[in-house]
């Protein structure tokens, strides 16, 4: 009888163990399918990136404390989607204008304004699934005013690109592209404060020499 009872409690003992494995086995130890749920879902499907933009003109040199810094308005900024036009808005009195991108696509901003030159931004808002949500990002652009014979063959090429950061979880410039095309964009500059300066003392010789003859008259 004791020997019988003894089996039977083995055989318990058993099947208790191997019901607790398969317990355990479902309960985590095992690999899961990936399940989306309805705020997943809704989170995915409401996602996009948030631009801010603040577009002025900086009228002097950078590192000159004389430099005034004045928001333009009625900047026409074109969004191409690709080479697709995609959207377009204007800046309005503060110089200031805001828009929504939806992610996973590549952005050419555009940014003009007669009289001046223009630039332009590549946005790409390709974001991993899993981090899909909505982003902002804030951006400045400074304009310059059309001057004969400057070079500004380097604005065929973005000013910057911004993109998904995994690391900080939002967008943020291309930093080694920043570093390369500020570069060239120093040089131009440069050659524009120089015929600049040019055009404004020619016009100031003009004024004098209309002037002058005007008194001997």
């Amino acid at each position: 009888m004791k020997i019988f009872t003894t089996a039977i409690l083995g055989l318990l003992f058993i099947a208790a163990t191997n019901l607790s494995f398969a317990q355990s086995a479902g309960s985590g130890h095992a690999p899961k399918k990936s399940v989306m749920t309805a705020a997943d879902s809704s989170r995915v499907r409401d996602s996009h990136l948030e631009l801010r933009g603040y577009i002025r003109q900086m009228k002097g040199e950078e590192n000159d404390r004389t430099s005034e810094i004045k928001p333009l308005d009625s900047v026409l900024v074109t969004i191409y989607n690709e080479d697709v036009p995609y959207s377009e808005i204007f800046t309005n009195k503060k110089g200031k204008c805001s828009f929504k991108l939806p992610l996973d696509k590549v952005f050419r901003i555009e940014i003009s304004r007669k009289g001046f030159v223009t630039k332009s931004i590549i946005i790409n808002t390709k974001v991993p699934n899993e981090q899909k949500s909505i982003f902002n990002f804030s951006f400045d652009v400074d304009l310059f005013e059309s001057v004969p014979g400057l070079d500004v063959s380097v604005l065929n090429n973005p000013i910057a690109k911004v993109n998904y950061h995994l690391a900080t979880e939002g967008f943020a410039y291309d930093v080694v592209y920043t570093s390369k095309i500020n570069t060239e964009l120093k040089k131009m500059y440069k050659n524009y404060y120089r015929l600049q300066k040019i055009a404004a003392d020619t016009s100031l010789f003009k004024a004098d020499t209309v002037h002058s003859a005007h008194k001997k008259k």
